[in-house]
């Protein structure tokens, strides 16, 4: 990255760096929503996308053209194959979005890490305000075994002086040390709410508050981009009479979430999960906490390269007490489900991986975020 914005130019724009195993998604677009709302010309940078590539860069509610996607590439490319240099696919998706949000000339963007953040494509900035949310497991063959290890790889995207925002589940030991060492003021969100979204509020709250002398919102702005959230978290559809909720959770801290927030929202029905997963997550984590909490689970697989198949994901739920489905496909699978969940009055949940969901909606026809970049 540093290789590549000496060709083209470092940003310049200010911004916001957000980091952390869950919720940074949601909190990024809290922010950026505030943001744009209150009148300033807000970028969005954030991964993977559900539907459409366009997804991950947009300033303000729109995604980047077609047109300029196109036209940016073409000149990173040139430049990679003239000066051979390598990068990967984020590395170019995130030259990418700093490029078109420079051309803009944008007042703000709020910049999501990948994987990490020590060593992420994104960390060649010096933001106004860094956030981590939380801390859990994931992506453990990159940042770690442990939850210290992982924290230190977080701890990367903090600056020398520049406040850092931390989550009730981020405030561990090598990241406290790492801001007190570069003297990075320390603001936490102390209180833990059961309710993820609420906890991703209170995160985004305090980060606008210190932005606030630079960046005032207006209380409608406050409002409208607070109640925002991504597509995919505790989504909930009508379908055929039927309940459906489509969440991204895809790591034990995220299921564990999950569940709360199901017990309190449906504390009544039993739940029929429908699960995939990418390849390398740890699985085996996810399907121990699981399977005694689902009264019934469908493993689906999908032609995406970056999911395991259902036949891979059978062993890891072989002790489950629980019936366990394999599908061949998304939509017969979700079809499947919705017959014995309509036998047994439960609720169906669509989880396991972002990968899946485009074609879950697809599957009962509900417009999916391909249907708005589209339109």
């Amino acid at each position: 990255m540093q290789q590549l914005c000496a060709i083209f130019s470092h940003p310049t724009f200010p911004t916001i760096h957000v980091a952390g195993t869950n919720g940074k998604g949601s909190v990024c677009t809290k922010l950026a929503y505030s943001l744009s709302k209150g009148g300033y010309r807000t970028g969005l940078y954030t991964s993977p996308h559900i539907s459409s590539f366009r997804e991950r860069i947009r300033i303000g509610t729109a995604y980047i053209s077609e047109e300029e996607t196109s036209y940016l590439l073409n000149k990173i490319y040139k430049m990679i194959h003239k000066h051979e240099i390598k990068p990967t696919f984020f590395e170019i998706t995130t030259l990418l979005a700093f490029l078109y949000f420079q051309q803009h000339n944008i007042d703000i963007a709020i910049i999501e890490t990948g994987i990490g953040g020590r060593y992420d494509a994104t960390n060649i900035i010096t933001p106004l305000v860094s956030v981590i949310t939380a801390i859990g497991f994931d992506h453990t063959e990159v940042l770690g075994s442990s939850l210290d290890a992982i924290a230190q790889e977080k701890a990367g995207i903090i600056k020398k002086a520049v406040p850092v925002v931390l989550g009730p589940d981020a405030q561990r030991k090598p990241i406290i040390e790492k801001a007190k060492e570069l003297h990075a003021p320390i603001y936490q969100s102390t209180q833990r709410y059961a309710d993820f979204d609420e906890e991703n509020t209170d995160i985004a709250t305090l980060t606008l508050k210190i932005l606030a002398p630079t960046f005032p919102l207006s209380t409608e702005a406050l409002e409208y981009g607070l109640h925002t959230t991504p597509p995919c978290r505790f989504e909930s559809h009508f379908f055929h009479d039927h309940t459906i909720i489509f969440d991204v959770s895809h790591n034990a801290h995220g299921f564990t979430k999950l569940i709360e927030r199901l017990k309190r929202a449906y504390p009544h029905l039993n739940y029929r999960f429908i699960l995939g997963f990418s390849k390398g997550k740890d699985i085996a984590s996810c399907a121990l906490l699981l399977q005694h909490e689902a009264h019934s689970i469908h493993l689906i697989s999908s032609p995406h390269p970056r999911l395991a198949k259902a036949t891979e994901l059978h062993p890891f739920f072989t002790q489950a007490p629980c019936p366990i489905h394999i599908e061949t496909d998304i939509p017969s699978g979700i079809h499947h489900a919705l017959q014995l969940a309509q036998k047994n009055q439960e609720l169906i949940i669509i989880a396991g991986s972002f990968f899946i969901m485009n074609e879950a909606k697809k599957a009962i026809h509900l417009p999916t975020t391909e249907d708005n970049v589209l339109a």
